[in-house]
């Protein structure tokens, strides 16, 4: 896949070289806008790179940390807000299973958002009402899930998820276990039935690794067809 960005088409690798250099002058000058601006953009566009065709998904998690890192500094200025909050947005669209992080980027969202003309705001894909009832979800399931009570956890999407993933502890190691997971079926084809596979061998990673019991979305879901 590739992104179209005004007319240039860019690919991972030059995505990936793009955040590099921005990486590089940013260590000599931390406060450089343009470059914060250009690593951001870059971050959101490998995110949703990073997702296709079974890709590596878990690298979403390092790269929306940077965005929660730099962003608040670009929406102190007006005309970076728009951006700011669609960066955001498309960020928080394809980071899975960090539901603590996901709450961030909402919360700088809704900053960026509040900070916008209403005219303006209207080009966004979330308004503000909708955005503050996602935020308001997102804090009482992961109130719920901190005190163990899993029965009150809503669910947010089509699919039933185990509650297990609201929680802290399986937020701090399910990128490392998914990583774990594809190196081993590396050699695996990503085609029909590679889910199941996929999900037999996350789930043996996170019980023998991390002491986590985990049920998959096919457990969840007995009347969902998967493939």
């Amino acid at each position: 896949m590739a992104q179209e960005i005004d007319g240039k088409i860019y690919h991972i690798a030059d995505l990936e070289e793009i955040r590099r250099q921005q990486l590089d002058i940013l260590k000599k000058d931390a406060g450089n806008a343009d470059a914060i601006c250009e690593l951001v953009c870059a971050d959101a566009l490998l995110c949703e790179e990073y997702v296709m065709d079974l890709g590596p998904a878990w690298k979403n998690v390092a790269l929306c940390r940077e965005i929660v890192k730099y962003m608040p500094t670009i929406i102190e200025s007006e005309e970076k807000r728009v951006m700011g909050a669609n960066v955001c947005h498309r960020a928080r669209k394809v980071l899975y299973d960090h539901p603590r992080l996901s709450l961030r980027l909402m919360e700088i969202e809704r900053d960026a958002i509040a900070g916008i003309d209403d005219k303006r705001a209207e080009d966004l894909e979330m308004g503000i009402d909708p955005l503050n009832d996602e935020i308001m979800r997102y804090s009482l399931n992961i109130m719920a899930a901190d005190q163990k009570r899993f029965d009150d956890i809503e669910e947010t999407g089509h699919l039933r998820k185990d509650p297990i993933e609201w929680t802290a502890e399986y937020e701090e190691v399910i990128a490392e276990a998914e990583e774990k997971a594809y190196a081993l079926l590396a050699d695996v084809p990503r085609g029909m039935g590679f889910c199941f596979e996929y999900w037999s061998t996350l789930r043996n990673i996170l019980f023998h690794d991390y002491g986590i019991r985990w049920h998959s979305p096919a457990e969840m879901n007995p009347n969902v067809h998967f493939d």
